[in-house]
């Protein structure tokens, strides 16, 4: 679906920049060329986190990868204090999230991303903005999800509790979230006690059936798939990312490399370029998942030194993937879920 020709499409990226500009979420140039000068250790950029009063990081943790995986228990904890150690101050884990080697089927491995953040969490609770997700959409089943991730992750607030996946394709009752026994009514009740601050929906197959949520709830906060690939194929940055901003809300990107898809081929486009892209848009801030500390100081070296992209650079970003953007779609359902989970996952 191409919704814009290139000329239409470049003024459309030049307002989402200027919008990311204006709505004070570009690094200071000023700040980041004297500290280059100085020596100063460069700190991550900074962005209001929607209407929450909150400031997040523009790079985060997503707590997949090594982190929910069994068995590697040591590991996860030390990549989670690390994040923290350098600056990372938003953590997305998930009631869902938890891995057996390349296979996430089986109960018994639900929490375990939520069990290795709440390692570090009851120590370390205050230095963060925690963010999970409930997958049922029935009221019982995701109070049951909130009263298993209080215990896992340690806490008794969670900042900002969300509704997991939403599914485009009919897949998706809305009504019945929105019904006494839906999941809707859990999400305002945890609010209304105080036992999490934010409410928010996330997904990644189709932008349709979550903006009908966010015209029809005031969320704060959605978590949605942006990358380079977008455009090519029923994209966020079109039929969400408008309505989000417009509506002031957090928003998180995720999907950043593609599950790293975004680096085969030959190397499509670089980390950095990935980045780059998805931080030059109007959002608060993108989460990646880490396989090992290396990878964390990458990532963390560019967040750092971002400076947004113009529309030109955009463009030549987009016209990189579009021959592959069949096989980067893989989560909207374009090709078949990669058979190896990697490091820069989310």
């Amino acid at each position: 679906m191409k919704l814009y020709t290139d000329n239409t499409r470049r003024e459309f990226l030049r307002k989402l920049i200027a919008g990311t500009s204006a709505m004070g979420m570009a690094p200071l140039l000023g700040s980041l060329q004297s500290c280059s000068t100085t020596g100063i250790p460069l700190k991550l950029p900074q962005r209001p986190f929607g209407n929450t009063g909150e400031m997040v990081g523009i790079y985060s943790l997503g707590a997949q990868a090594t982190v929910e995986q069994v068995g590697m228990k040591e590991q996860a904890i030390a990549i989670v204090n690390k994040c923290i150690d350098m600056g990372i101050n938003y953590i997305d884990t998930s009631a869902w999230y938890g891995m057996d080697g390349t296979s996430s089927e089986g109960d018994h491995l639900r929490g375990t991303s939520e069990r290795h953040v709440g390692e570090v969490m009851k120590t370390r609770r205050s230095e963060v903005f925690l963010a999970t997700k409930t997958h049922d959409r029935s009221y019982d089943g995701a109070m049951r999800h909130l009263e298993s991730s209080l215990k896992n992750l340690q806490t008794d607030v969670i900042d900002l509790w969300q509704i997991h996946n939403i599914k485009g394709g009919g897949d998706e009752d809305i009504e019945y979230i929105f019904s006494d026994e839906g999941c809707m009514k859990a999400l305002i009740k945890a609010q209304e006690e105080g036992v999490v601050r934010f409410l928010g929906i996330t997904g990644h197959n189709d932008p349709d059936p979550m903006k009908e949520l966010v015209d029809r709830y005031p969320f704060d906060a959605v978590l949605m798939a942006l990358n380079a690939a977008d455009k090519h194929y029923n994209p966020y940055i079109e039929k969400l990312l408008p309505t989000a901003v417009e509506k002031n809300m957090g928003i998180i990107g995720m999907k950043i490399p593609a599950r790293d898809r975004i680096f085969s081929h030959g190397g499509i486009i670089t980390m950095k370029e990935a980045m780059s892209y998805t931080m030059s848009l109007p959002i608060s801030t993108i989460i990646v998942g880490i396989d090992k500390i290396a990878e964390l100081e990458e990532n963390m070296q560019i967040a750092k030194e971002f400076e947004p992209l113009t529309a030109d650079e955009m463009l030549a970003i987009e016209d990189k993937v579009k021959p592959h953007h069949e096989h980067l779609m893989f989560y909207k359902g374009l090709s078949e879920w990669p058979e190896e989970w990697s490091g820069n996952n989310v």
